[in-house]
């Protein structure tokens, strides 16, 4: 027989609470899921998400995308706008940077 968690330490690693429907939901999980989350995720995701994402991300990734989003190879694109102030910023021209920021500042 396999040793069976006891509910005092499954409560030291999952939060829960009822939402406004009165569903219980996880509130927060924490550890390392080593396995499948059949659902959706409505916060953040503070760690690596090391394998497939068989749906949508929402919102921001803060970190690295290794692999592919829609069968596509992820590329890191820089905006014109974004080269440019690259550019000037590395340039420590003062006179350009203040501008640029004048610039960021009025739109």
């Amino acid at each position: 027989m396999t040793e069976q968690i006891t509910l005092e330490e499954a409560l030291e690693l999952v939060v829960f609470h009822r939402n406004d429907e009165g569903t219980w939901c996880v509130d927060q999980v924490r550890g390392t899921v080593w396995g499948t989350v059949w659902g959706n995720v409505k916060g953040s995701v503070e760690g690596y998400v090391g394998c497939y994402v068989g749906g949508s991300v929402g919102g921001s990734v803060k970190g690295i995308v290794g692999g592919t989003i829609g069968g596509r190879e992820w590329n890191f694109v820089e905006t014109p706008k974004e080269k440019l102030g690259r550019l000037i910023k590395e340039t420590g021209d003062v006179d350009l940077i203040e501008a640029f920021n004048q610039l960021e500042n009025n739109q």
